[in-house]
């Protein structure tokens, strides 16, 4: 399995996809992900959890306003209570 290369990069979502699926076959834990791209654990969830909903496409760079449409769309709406 081909890892990215550490250091600064703009990450594609194929790169993401190869860290994610290391990750999950146990070629590389978390701690040494984070450790070697400078990632946060909570960063690399986001990308897990994006690759889990949407797969590929859901690990493409979005905007932050996209970021925050998709997350408002996510949510349950509050019903208001019977009269």
């Amino acid at each position: 399995m081909d890892l990215p290369s550490p250091g600064a990069m703009r990450w594609t979502a194929w790169q993401k996809v190869a860290v994610i699926r290391a990750v999950r076959n146990g070629v590389i834990t978390v701690s040494e992900v984070c450790a070697r791209y400078l990632l946060s654990e909570e960063e690399l969830s986001v990308w897990q959890a994006d690759f889990d909903r949407s797969g590929l496409s859901g690990l493409q760079q979005k905007s932050l306003r996209q970021r925050r449409r998709d997350n408002r769309q996510r949510r349950p709406t509050k019903q208001p209570p019977d009269q």
